[in-house]
């Protein structure tokens, strides 16, 4: 079985980097920092669902035979291992979408080391159903759901507010419903005397899922998760959960903690880049107070975490909006290439086209170009452009993430939050 394994997960790891490196350019560095022991719990930052399937390879094969045949196991989001996850990853287009509603991954995705993990504060609305059914029975949507959540899911749904009440829950798990029950939402669309019930089993379950993965790193095993437990919604770091530190109580006192950062160099017409890095181990973790390891976590993040046009082009573009300047191709290079260099001097790690002119030229034409097509500036002379006015805001529903809708704003929030750990740089 596990040599069987062993070749599964090869396949499969071969395929991501394949896959992936067809799109995306991909830099790994700072695997010499990862020893390769068990009880390693291999902690990456999340900005995008995309984190994993990039970052899994690297680590593996660099591991070797021991990981890719069962040495590493993986803490994913519950929603991951149910049916619908498929097309909620693959929203376009959309025939292609229906086509993968029906399919579960979950029996592969446990054959392959994986855990579900749950999320008690925000679950799509899909979850709370399937929850609902395992607790409440088969019953009416209005029985469970306040009259606010089903006039939202009706709209959305396209129906009378009436017929979507009266559907059974087993019935709202159809395609029909797929887009409607997309939303992630709290506790609050449940009905008071509902909430109680559900909130006992979600605790029930989570404590039994930790003892899980507490058994696993207690053995010779390491797990692959997010600390975070979510999609950072504005490009920040968001605070480590509290699973983490339970399951600190449940492991060996010489487990280490891995720092992984994944940064995307998003805003270009060209292929987009993916950098991965590896921070030093945090070694005894357990031994320290929660909030000083979360700081911790955070530091060897974003000291590992590295600059890209995507971040330092943005930096410009938020100052020339403020002061509401117009610029030339020239001038953004020679931003974009000094602060890379200044950067790069204080020990921060950069994408190194940006520390050579003629290919920092290149990526922020990229850049610039990306940035006109998205409504982010207009040309007003050759080569020359002004910011359109807007706010950096990011106003995203709970659960989802604003580089999509909001990239200038999302990639100025991540340079922002890199930079909080070097005083003295001026960006």
């Amino acid at each position: 079985m596990r040599h069987l394994q062993f070749l599964v997960r090869s396949f499969i790891a071969a395929l991501f980097v394949v896959a992936t490196r067809i799109f995306y350019r991909i830099e790994v560095h700072g695997l010499e920092h990862d020893p390769g022991t068990p009880h390693t719990y291999l902690a990456i930052s999340h900005k995008r669902d995309l984190d994993a399937i990039v970052a899994i390879p690297p680590i593996f094969f660099h591991r070797g035979r021991r990981a890719l045949a069962g040495g590493v196991h993986f803490a994913i989001r519950a929603d991951a291992f149910e049916r619908g996850y498929l097309a909620r990853m693959v929203p376009r287009p959309r025939w292609l979408s229906r086509l993968l509603y029906p399919i579960s991954v979950g029996p592969l995705l446990r054959w392959l080391g994986a855990h579900p993990i749950e999320q008690l504060s925000l679950r799509s609305a899909s979850e709370w159903v399937r929850e609902l059914l395992r607790i409440e029975g088969d019953v009416q949507a209005e029985e469970v759901f306040t009259p606010t959540f089903i006039h939202e899911a009706a709209s959305t749904a396209r129906v009378s507010f009436q017929e979507l009440a009266a559907q059974r829950l087993s019935r709202l798990l159809v395609w029909r419903y797929h887009q409607a029950l997309l939303p992630f939402y709290s506790e609050e669309i449940l009905l008071p005397s509902v909430r109680q019930r559900s909130k006992r089993h979600l605790m029930q379950r989570v404590k039994q899922e930790l003892a899980d993965l507490g058994t696993l790193l207690s053995g010779e095993h390491s797990l692959f998760t997010s600390p975070e437990g979510q999609l950072s919604p504005t490009g920040t770091l968001s605070p480590v959960t509290s699973g983490l530190h339970r399951l600190l109580r449940l492991v060996p006192s010489g487990m280490s903690i891995l720092p992984i950062f994944i940064m995307y160099d998003f805003m270009t017409m060209g292929r987009p880049a993916i950098f991965i890095d590896v921070a030093p181990p945090i070694s005894l973790p357990s031994t320290l107070p929660t909030h000083e390891l979360d700081a911790h976590l955070h530091e060897a993040w974003k000291q590992s975490a590295r600059f890209t046009c995507t971040q330092l082009g943005s930096g410009f573009l938020v100052v020339a909006k403020r002061t509401h300047s117009a610029f030339t191709l020239e001038e953004v290079v020679e931003h974009v290439f000094q602060q890379a260099s200044l950067l790069a001097q204080a020990g921060r790690h950069v994408d190194k086209q940006l520390l050579h002119r003629r290919q920092a030229r290149r990526r922020v034409a990229s850049f610039l170009t990306y940035a006109e097509e998205h409504g982010l500036i207009r040309p007003v002379g050759l080569l020359t452009w002004e910011p359109v006015p807007g706010d950096t805001v990011i106003k995203v529903r709970p659960g989802e993430t604003g580089y999509g809708q909001a990239p200038l704003a999302y990639a100025w929030n991540e340079l922002q939050d890199m930079l909080t750990v070097e005083e003295g740089i001026c960006v």
